[in-house]
């Protein structure tokens, strides 16, 4: 008996996460409306930083860029979500789905080595801390206490949905599929959503720009 050797050819993955769900529809709906709205709110921003030139300092840079990585991250799995809930399309070819994860955790695969001989940890958490009893003017204060809750809630949005996971897991909780996949579809697209609300609104520039607009419009009319 000769032994040869078999391959076999992947030519397409099926996506069976949404079988058991008994609304499709409604939340297609949902995961869409929520994707055109963060893609929406983050283009504005975008827009808006490119478009005015005092915004081109380095902070408006990072939320240019953050605006950039949401778009592009909630780009790599919403359309396969939305296509499968609203157009029944539940098959994904191998080079789409590759591309996919690629693009998907693109942002967790950065080089992580450091080119020095030691990484001295003191040093360098030294230069990051301040003392906050320097903070004793009230305004200080305020602003301090701003930005601290503005990451705090980015913070949240993101780690809340593995955090919950991880807490039913501990004590025993097993998940249904569709709550499983709930907690991951809320990962992706609720910090896409949030970022923008949370670090552009609350910016005073951005906000002046806005109600400018806003301005504008109301008095044409």
């Amino acid at each position: 008996m000769s032994l040869q050797n078999a391959s076999i050819n992947v030519t397409h993955f099926i996506i069976g996460g949404f079988d058991t769900l008994s609304r499709p529809i409604a939340v297609g709906v949902v995961i869409l409306i929520t994707y055109l709205l963060a893609v929406l709110a983050n283009m504005i921003n975008i827009m808006f930083i490119i478009s005015d030139k005092r915004l081109h300092k380095p902070m408006y840079l990072l939320i240019c860029n953050l605006a950039v990585v949401d778009i592009v991250y909630t780009s790599s799995s919403s359309p396969t979500m939305i296509g499968v809930l609203l157009a029944g399309v539940n098959t994904i070819s191998y080079v789409a789905c590759l591309i996919q994860m690629c693009v998907f955790n693109l942002g967790t695969s950065m080089d992580s080595r450091l080119k020095y001989s030691f990484c001295d940890f003191a040093a360098v958490i030294r230069t990051t801390c301040v003392n906050p009893e320097k903070y004793f003017n009230e305004n200080e204060k305020m602003k301090m206490g701003s930005t601290l809750v503005s990451h705090l809630i980015c913070v949240v949005v993101h780690y809340c949905p593995a955090f919950v996971r991880i807490m039913f897991t501990r004590f025993g909780v097993v998940l249904t599929l569709e709550e499983r996949q709930g907690l991951v579809i809320g990962a992706v697209l609720g910090p896409c959503l949030v970022n923008p609300f949370v670090y552009c609104l609350r910016t005073k520039e951005i906000k002046q720009k806005l109600f400018k607009i806003f301005k504008k419009f109301n008095t044409s009319d």
